[in-house]
This record gives structure tokens, sequence and C-alpha cells, in this order.
């Protein structure tokens, strides 16, 4: 008797074809679903269980280990946390050889994953072993995610902060690399002043000693005092003199004597003075521009000694690249494997290839293939 749809019609024919086909082979169907099953229970009890070290953190500005932004010479509003350059970096880090050789290092793994280390791919071994259960990622709220697998919880938790820590101080140092190479060249910058300026202060020096002066202001001041008041005390010498001689007499003749003779020890402090003069306008040229050029010199000099103070105070500090936002805890509940998904997959596609091959063997069997050979 054919079989009827619920609407009545009949079935195509080759869907019938196929439903007794299976009902014919229920019984190995059922068979090969059921050892697929059990296959899969036993193998999955058998695999160990991974716990999963977790930990998250923020990427720090950059611009926080900078002199602007540590000391504030800047009125720029600073950025506390990185941008998406500095996640990358950070995730470049996260993903290195040296990241990886540092925890195969620090926690034996060679032991741990039971891999020879004289062999001579058992470098490959263990990376390729270590990064199958490692990963880290950014997550929707620009953090980083670092999670470790391993199958004793407290080694899991362990590295996954052994392995943030070795990203910040992978990341500082590659900072302060650029921090020390500036401070180096404020060092030598620093020498160069250090040596032009005392060049200067032996020019100045040897100025100063052939012309006698050494303090351009006060010396100038105390020459043109001297000098109106010499000038001063000639006028009046003279007067004197003139006004002896117009009243006559021996004793006149006596006091133009001696007003001469201190008019002359005049006329030669005169002399005198105005060879000073003469010392003092050469020189004020010379020994201007070198006492300014002295002063920028001091000036800049200054500058590089407190900036490179400052270098030196920020690569002394403790500097963070990252803001730890979760700790790596403990882990008390397994990651995997899920035996129960194991399980359920398996008894699937134990069911679904016993369907195909007795849908195979069914088929073959109505073929008479000696013919087909033929």
């Amino acid at each position: 008797m054919p079989l009827i749809t619920n609407n009545g019609t009949s079935p195509p024919y080759h869907l019938v074809e196929v439903l007794r086909s299976l009902w014919r082979w229920r019984w190995p169907i059922l068979y090969v679903t059921a050892a697929g099953t059990l296959l899969a229970i036993v193998v999955a009890l058998l695999l160990p269980n991974y716990f999963t070290g977790r930990t998250s953190f923020l990427a720090i500005s950059p611009d926080q280990a900078t002199i602007d932004g540590i000391f504030g010479t800047t009125s720029n509003r600073m950025q506390f946390y990185g941008n998406g350059d500095d996640i990358d970096r950070l995730l470049a880090i996260a993903e290195s050889d040296e990241l990886v050789d540092f925890i195969v290092d620090s926690f034996h793994l060679y032991r741990v994953y039971d891999i020879d280390s004289t062999l001579a791919k058992a470098p490959f071994y263990v990376r390729s072993e270590f990064l199958g259960n490692y990963d880290v990622k950014k997550t929707d709220r620009d953090a980083i995610e670092l999670a470790v697998d391993d199958r004793d919880p407290v080694r899991a938790a362990a590295m996954a902060r052994a392995a943030r820590e070795k990203i910040n101080a992978v990341s500082i140092r590659l900072i302060q690399g650029t921090q020390g190479r500036t401070a180096a060249g404020l060092r030598e910058e620093i020498l160069t002043r250090e040596s032009a300026l005392a060049e200067l202060n032996d020019r100045l020096s040897d100025l100063r000693s052939r012309y006698g002066i050494y303090d351009t202001q006060t010396q100038s001041e105390s020459l043109a005092g001297r000098t109106s008041a010499l000038d001063e005390e000639l006028a009046i010498a003279n007067a004197k003199i003139a006004a002896y001689r117009s009243r006559g007499g021996r004793s006149a003749q006596d006091s133009i004597a001696k007003y001469e003779i201190n008019l002359a020890g005049l006329a030669s402090a005169r002399t005198a003075l105005d060879s000073q003069l003469l010392k003092l306008n050469a020189s004020l040229g010379p020994i201007d521009n070198l006492e300014e050029e002295r002063v920028r010199q001091n000036d800049a000099l200054s500058r590089s000694r407190i900036r490179l103070r400052q270098f030196e105070t920020i690569m002394s500090g403790n500097q963070r690249a990252l803001e730890v936002i979760e700790e790596a805890q403990v882990p008390v509940a397994k990651s995997k494997p899920m035996r129960s998904l194991i399980v359920v997959v398996s008894a699937f596609f134990s069911f679904l290839i016993a369907v195909v091959g007795a849908l195979l063997i069914d088929t073959a069997g109505k073929y008479d293939w000696r013919q087909v050979r033929e």
C-alpha cells in the first residue's frame, strides 16, 4: 500500500525509497550513532581540563611620560589614555616573539608541555602550543583583554599577569629609549655650550687685560665723572693764573708759578684720562658683544641643564604604559573542554555518517556492478 501524506497526496517516489532504506537500516544507524556517541563521551572524559587566566587593561597615553605632561609646561589639554595607535602598539608587543620567549622561559613551558628542548623544531613546537592557549584582543570599549589557558589555574593567572607586565615593561623601554637618546643629545649640547662659554670667558679676560676694562658701565660712568671734574679743575686753574697775571707784582708771580705747576699736573692727568677713554671706546663694542653672547650662552645652558634634569627625573621614575582594569584572578571553573557540546556534535555527525552510509550501501546494491565494469 503506498504512503499517503497529510494533504492526501502521495510523496515523491525517491523520498519513499529513502524512507524505506532508512527504515531497513534503522538498527545499524542506531548502533553507529550510539557507538559514535559513546566514543565521544569516552574521549571527552579523557580530555584534560583547562583554566583561563584573564586580565584587561587600558593603554596610557605616552603624553603622560613627557616633560610637558609631568611638569605641566604646556597649556594644551593632556590625554590620559591612549588612542588607536597606542593600543596597536601594545597589541604588537603582546604578539611579539620577545613576549612569547619570556613566558616560555619564565614558566618552563618545555617541561609543562612535555616538549624535548633538544629537538631542532622544539622552539616552534613550544611557541605553537603556547599561542594555541594564548589570546589577546581589543574590546569594543577600546580596552585590551589578555587570556591564557593552562591546566593549572594558578599558573594560568600567573602567566596572564606576567604577560601583561612584560607588555608594560617593553612599552616603557621603547619610550625611555627615545627619551634616553634625547637626554644624550642634551648632554652633548651642554658640553658644547660649556666649551663655547669657556672660550667666551677667555676672550673677555684677554680683552679686559689688554684694555684695563673690567666693568664697562661702571668704568664709563667713573671716567665720565673724572673727565668733568678734571675739566672743571683745569678751568679754575687757568682762571686763577689769568687773574694773578692781571694783578701783577712779586706775590702774583709766586702764585702764578704755583698754579702753573698745578695746571701741568692737571693737564698730565687729563692726557692719561683721554688715553683711558680711548681704550674704553675701543673696547666697548667687542666687550659688549661678548657680554651679550655670554648671557645668551648662559641662558641656553641653564635651559638645557633644566631639561636634562627633567628627562633624568622622568626616566628614573616609575612609569606605566597601561592601566589595569581587571586583575588576573585564579580561575575556579574550567573554561574548556565543553564536553556536552563535544558529545552532541559527535552524536549528530555519527548519525549523519550512518544515514549517508546506509543510503549509499542500499543504492549501490541495486546496480549490477559486473555490467558496469564491462
